[in-house]
């Protein structure tokens, strides 16, 4: 993530959320449909909105980028 952090940084506001704090989400990782899975990468619009839904950790550089592009094509 650094590196698309790095290229994407100045147009997108990069988190990564804590196991213990995903831990006490539990209504929000349902609403992005990852309970079973309990982790995956969700990017927004800048109003705020759920653009891209990856879970897991099955999705490589090229889905991100992909959802970054579709985040950012929303503003």
């Amino acid at each position: 993530m650094g590196e698309l952090e790095t290229e994407y940084g100045e147009q997108m506001d990069f988190r990564i959320i804590p196991a213990a704090e995903t831990a006490l989400a539990a209504e929000e990782i349902e609403s992005f449909g990852f309970t079973a899975l309990r982790h995956g990468l969700v990017t927004f619009s800048a109003a705020g909105e759920p653009v891209g839904k990856l879970p897991g950790h099955n999705y490589g550089r090229e889905e991100i980028v992909t959802a970054i592009e579709a985040a950012l094509a929303t503003n």
